[in-house]
């Protein structure tokens, strides 16, 4: 479940950093940094022990949703060298990060005690239709890594995957079109769809420590909730039996049954 500090945003793809990544006039030394040795002074009455490239990275990790080795290698790596000092100072703060190697992505996560501060904010649950997305993708992302290459996902199929959750009582195609869309724009928001191209994404490897087995249960029992549940009454007044429509007292509900259980495995991703 990957979480972000509140009031934060991220940076872009291209992003021109004036903090020692990519910058040829440094030499690995200094892009290394000392974190045991005395840190030069960085600002006037500063008493900061870490050195710069240390800071970069300490304040890169803790203001990004998460880190994508794939789109930024250089602050993946520096992830990497820097481990051990980068968990002791969020420690400090009830924060754990969490690497992940195997699809070179680090995150922030809670400490799960209780009656301390907390740090990181809770993610708003995703609307049911972003939940069923987001397994999709899943799915895909495991296939590509069968296959052993990044999985590359067309803006097209997206929206014909998510045409076939279009409810039998819902004829307006422009609403579900739109619903469809912002699916979508959700998780690109998220940074788990990355734009390659117009129309093409490639999917993040945070799919899979955000995306645990027990979301997935929870999904696929939510599936079969949906899937055995009989088809819900069409809303709107029918005809008495003098052929005149009734008074309506109030909004059918369009609630499908598994709803819940959908957006709850939304819920902080």
């Amino acid at each position: 479940m990957t979480t972000a500090i509140d009031g934060t945003s991220t940076y872009a793809e291209d992003e021109i950093t004036d903090d020692g990544y990519n910058d040829p006039g440094r030499s690995s030394a200094d892009a290394a940094g000392d974190a045991s040795g005395p840190a030069e002074e960085l600002f006037p009455g500063d008493t900061g022990v870490l050195a710069a490239a240390v800071r970069n990275t300490l304040v890169r990790v803790m203001t990004s949703r998460f880190i994508d080795g794939v789109r930024r290698p250089d602050l993946w790596n520096a992830v990497l060298t820097h481990e051990t000092v980068l968990a002791s100072r969020l420690h400090d703060l009830y924060v754990e990060l969490v690497i992940d190697r195997a699809h070179q992505v680090a995150f922030t996560r809670q400490v799960d005690i209780e009656d301390v501060p907390v740090l990181l904010r809770r993610e708003k649950a995703m609307p049911a239709l972003t939940a069923v997305l987001l397994l999709h993708l899943r799915e895909e992302y495991e296939r590509g890594a069968v296959e052993g290459s990044p999985t590359v996902v067309d803006h097209d199929l997206l929206i014909d995957h998510l045409d076939v959750w279009k409810q039998a009582d819902d004829q307006d195609a422009a609403t579900f079109r739109k619903r469809s869309e912002n699916a979508i724009t959700a998780l690109k928001d998220r940074q788990i769809l990355v734009p390659v191209s117009e129309g093409r994404y490639r999917i993040s490897g945070i799919i899979v420590p955000l995306f645990t087995p027990e979301k997935i249960a929870l999904l696929t029992e939510a599936f079969e909730e949906i899937a055995t549940a009989p088809d819900p009454p069409r809303p709107g007044p029918r005809p008495d039996s003098a052929g005149s429509p009734p008074a309506v007292t109030g909004a059918a509900s369009t609630q499908s049954p598994g709803q819940d259980s959908l957006e709850q495995a939304g819920a902080r991703t």
